[in-house]
């Protein structure tokens, strides 16, 4: 905050706008405590209605998953997605180094096919059209599994607010 400097027949900054200021800031840190003081009260009624309706505490089976159970799911389904996710990307670099190694053999070969003229020739046009298959094979099976999402299970529903919370 920066303050207007008093006149000039006093020394500092104008004590108006520093007593604004102090007001201001009283007035937002009162706002702020009496926020904090109904969030308590709030949160005191919500962990009452917990503990009078048995949930989560392991005695009985409610139905309603504890609020651990929730965040290591919630960890889980990350995991599963970073994992998902890992696996794709090595996928995508494997087919592409299948690709590059596929290219340079057939690359050899033509080279080779073209020097020997002679009855190589056919055999050569034979590997070629095979390994373009293969690849072309590759690149299906890459194609198919960049499309498969695989359906992670969904986590349950927040039954917390039919119970009145």
């Amino acid at each position: 905050m920066t303050f207007p400097r008093a006149p000039l027949t006093r020394r500092g900054y104008s004590e108006e706008a520093v007593h604004d200021t102090l007001r201001r800031c009283a007035a937002t840190l009162t706002a702020l405590t009496q926020e904090n003081d109904r969030l308590r009260t709030d949160m005191q009624r919500h962990r009452d209605w917990i503990r009078a309706n048995n949930i989560g505490d392991g005695s009985a089976p409610t139905g309603v998953p504890t609020v651990d159970a929730v965040l290591q799911q919630a960890r889980a389904q990350q995991s599963a997605e970073q994992t998902v996710s890992a696996a794709r990307e090595q996928a995508r670099n494997m087919v592409r180094a299948a690709r590059a190694q596929a290219e340079a053999i057939l690359q050899q070969r033509w080279e080779q096919a073209t020097q020997a003229a002679d009855g190589d020739q056919e055999e050569t046009e034979r590997l070629i059209s095979y390994l373009r298959q293969i690849a072309q094979s590759l690149t299906v099976t890459a194609d198919q599994y960049s499309t498969k999402r695989p359906q992670m299970p969904s986590p349950p529903a927040n039954t917390a607010t039919s119970h009145g919370i």
